[in-house]
């Protein structure tokens, strides 16, 4: 009698697979997963970190985005500025507002190397010594992060200490006419692999900004 029952309950099971797994829980087993199953749910995990990995560099591709937005927006600024200028000081006084509010790189030091012609005055802060032209004629592209040459460094306070900097030449006509050295407390800000594509941008505009004020062009 038992037999038979067990015969009834195997073949019906056989007929109807899904039943057992509707009613797993009332009878307190777990069906055994098919291989077709388990496949599938691999596939769905599978997808499911790829969606994953799509959303996180899709975050970036935004965060990207963004910076660039706001730097461009920073960039188009100190253009304004430099368009308004009618004098070195102006010159001079754009840059810093800029680099003090917009960049927040309030340790810099602004030296121009070139002769204007004699009716351009500029003033005497501003004014690069001997020993500062000739160590900017020597740079002729930009340096991140290494310790900038004397002649640089000793245009700098004592304090704030400063562990990492940008040397900008300003040039105009295949020569250096100004030069600016930018020094931030945190040791990575400039790195030597920073990407200077946008600084290179921005030494560009100023150079031709103050070759109009000297004269040069």
């Amino acid at each position: 009698m038992t037999d038979d029952i067990s015969n009834q309950v195997a073949a019906f099971l056989r007929q109807n697979p899904q039943w057992l797994q509707e009613h797993a829980a009332e009878f307190g087993v777990r069906p055994i997963e098919s291989k077709v199953l388990s496949f599938q749910e691999g596939k769905v995990a599978q997808l499911k970190k790829k969606v994953e990995h799509m959303a996180t560099q899709l975050i970036q591709v935004l965060a990207d985005t963004q910076a660039n937005r706001e730097l461009v927006s920073k960039i188009l600024t100190l253009d304004q500025r430099l368009l308004a200028v009618n004098t070195v000081t102006q010159w001079s006084k754009a840059i810093s507002t800029s680099l003090n509010n917009d960049f927040n790189l309030p340790g810099h030091i602004i030296r121009i190397v070139a002769q204007p012609v004699k009716s351009v005055r500029i003033p005497a802060l501003l004014q690069a010594d001997q020993e500062v032209i000739q160590t900017a004629l020597k740079l002729t592209q930009i340096q991140c992060g290494i310790i900038p040459p004397a002649a640089f460094l000793s245009l700098f306070s004592a304090t704030p200490e400063l562990a990492s900097f940008l040397q900008l030449p300003l040039r105009f006509g295949h020569q250096t006419i100004a030069v600016i050295v930018i020094g931030h407390a945190d040791r990575d800000h400039f790195r030597p692999d920073l990407a200077t594509e946008w600084v290179g941008i921005m030494a560009d505009n100023m150079a031709v900004s103050l070759a109009r004020i000297l004269k040069l062009s």
